[in-house]
């Protein structure tokens, strides 16, 4: 299996049909190294395969993760995005307080 299969599939057997960069890099862990994995997802966005989404960080303490998320390139895949963003910002806000 190639590496952007590994990543469609991946992506596929999520119920939101998107993820974040760092899940989908964790998910094919035992497949990819980080590097590849970069090439894979440039390559499958160029081709128009899949959308790459970054968004603003919420937090100056998230200022260098990585928050992009990808979907594959489908008529709903920017609501899929949506829905995974802003899953993520209400499981932060109910539990992230800066001091």
């Amino acid at each position: 299996m190639t590496l952007e299969r590994a990543i469609t599939s991946a992506l596929q057997q999520r119920s939101a049909g998107a993820m974040f960069v760092t899940e989908l890099q964790h998910a094919l862990a035992n497949v990819a190294a980080s590097g590849a994995l970069e090439a894979a997802l440039h390559t499958l966005k160029e081709s128009g395969a899949l959308i790459v989404v970054d968004h603003p960080s919420p937090d100056v303490h998230l200022h260098d993760i990585d928050l992009r998320i990808v979907a594959a390139a489908t008529p709903d895949a920017r609501a899929a995005v949506q829905i995974v963003w802003h899953e993520f910002l209400r499981e932060f806000l109910a539990a992230h307080r800066c001091s």
